[in-house]
C-alpha cells in the first residue's frame, strides 16, 4: 500500500503490454516529484453496480451473457516490470484494479489520492481507429478534471524518453 504524503501521487493508467513504456516514464516523473505511483488497470467490460452492506463492490459485466465478473488483472510479467521500474527509481508503487470507463476510473483514483499528475499511454495499431471514433482516454481525462495528463507514446521509433533533467 502506498502511504499518502503531501506531494500526492502519480496515477498511472496501465494496460497489459504497455507497462514498460508508460511506467518507465511515470516512475521518472514520480521520482522527480518525490511521490509514489498508483498504477491502475481498468476493465471496461465490467461496471460497478454499487456497494454491498459489507462495503464490497458489486461488479457486473456489461454483456449480460458473460458470467465473468472478476476484474482484469495485469499479467505477472507486467507486475514484475512495474515493481522493477519503481525499485530502480526508489519510488513506492501500488497496483489497483478498477472497472468501467477508463477515463472516469483514472480520474476517480486521481481525486481520491490527490494526484499530482495522471500518466497514460497512447494506443497503437488498430486501437487508433477506435480512438478516432470514440475519443481517447487521454482526451477524455483532459476534459473531465483539473490535473495534468501526460500521454506517453507507445514504442516510439528511435526515441529514448528522458526527462529534461536526465538529458545528456
Amino acid at each position: 500500500m502506498v502511504e499518502s504524503n503531501t506531494a500526492g501521487v502519480v496515477v498511472v493508467g496501465v494496460q497489459s503490454g504497455q507497462a514498460h513504456d508508460v511506467v518507465g516514464v511515470a516512475a521518472a516523473v514520480a521520482e522527480r516529484f518525490s511521490a509514489p505511483m498508483v498504477c491502475v488497470v481498468v476493465d471496461p467490460a465490467l461496471l460497478s453496480a454499487g456497494m454491498r452492506a459489507d462495503g464490497s463492490e458489486i461488479i457486473e459485466p456489461i454483456d449480460p451473457d458473460t458470467a465473468d465478473s472478476d476484474p482484469q488483472q495485469l499479467p505477472d510479467d507486467d507486475v514484475r516490470v512495474i515493481h522493477g521500474l519503481a525499485a530502480a527509481r526508489s519510488v513506492g508503487v501500488e497496483i489497483l484494479s478498477r472497472v468501467g470507463d477508463p477515463s472516469h476510473a483514472l480520474a476517480a483514483v486521481a481525486e481520491e489520492r490527490d494526484a499530482v499528475m495522471i500518466v497514460v499511454g497512447s494506443q497503437a495499431g488498430r486501437r487508433r481507429m477506435a480512438e478516432l471514433l470514440t475519443g481517447s482516454v487521454a482526451a477524455h481525462l483532459t476534459h473531465q478534471q483539473h490535473r495534468p495528463v501526460l500521454v506517453v507514446p507507445h514504442d516510439p521509433v528511435g526515441a529514448t524518453v528522458l526527462l529534461p533533467s536526465e538529458a545528456p
